[in-house]
């Protein structure tokens, strides 16, 4: 079973009683969720954008990615168990922190993970993605809507998400896990 998007909805594609090989897969078909390959559209310009953006305020230029005791990582996919995720930003706590070898995805659950959100994806990212990340036991999720101009942060302890907080428009952040950093959030927004 081959599961995509239509119309912002995720729906079903049967493309034989078993999951494809990764080599007959289209190549926006980055992630695989309970081992079923899913399609999934590419992130339109403003997602890029704002995810650009905020790479640059947790870490601005000159730093190589790296914000004091954090690493992190743009769209570097990410194994937990056998889904296989591709977050739009990563993190991880510096102390345990492995480069992957060229080419592969981490296989090691990030500390901190943020999805860009769109019409096309949100369903997905809200769902079945922060589903796999709390089963990965990710501390925290950031969910980012350049539309709507918020920044959702979530914590996940015992076996759920809790909302700490949201953002709307512009205004000071000091949120976890990056508590230590302030920035305003109009940073995120163009223009």
């Amino acid at each position: 079973m081959l599961r995509g998007m239509s119309d912002g909805k995720p729906s079903a594609r049967a493309v034989s009683g078993e999951a494809a090989p990764r080599e007959a897969l289209p190549p926006q078909a980055e992630e695989v969720l309970g081992g079923t390959p899913v399609l999934l559209p590419p992130p339109g310009p403003i997602q890029i954008q704002t995810g650009l953006r905020l790479l640059e305020v947790l870490c601005p230029p000159g730093q190589e990615k790296d914000v004091g005791a954090w690493v992190l990582r743009r769209n570097l996919p990410v194994h937990l168990a056998e889904d296989r995720l591709v977050p739009d930003l990563a993190g991880w706590r510096r102390e345990r922190w492995k480069e992957p070898e060229a080419g592969e995805g981490v296989t090691l659950a990030p500390d901190w993970a943020c999805e860009v959100l769109s019409d096309e994806t949100e369903s997905w990212d809200r769902g079945h993605k922060m589903l796999a990340y709390g089963l990965g036991r990710v501390g925290h999720v950031w969910l980012v809507h350049p539309g709507m101009r918020t920044l959702e942060v979530y914590l996940f302890e015992g076996f759920s998400w809790s909302l700490l907080d949201v953002w709307e428009e512009q205004g000071p952040v000091k949120a976890a896990p990056f508590e230590a950093l302030a920035w305003d959030l109009s940073a995120l927004w163009a223009g």
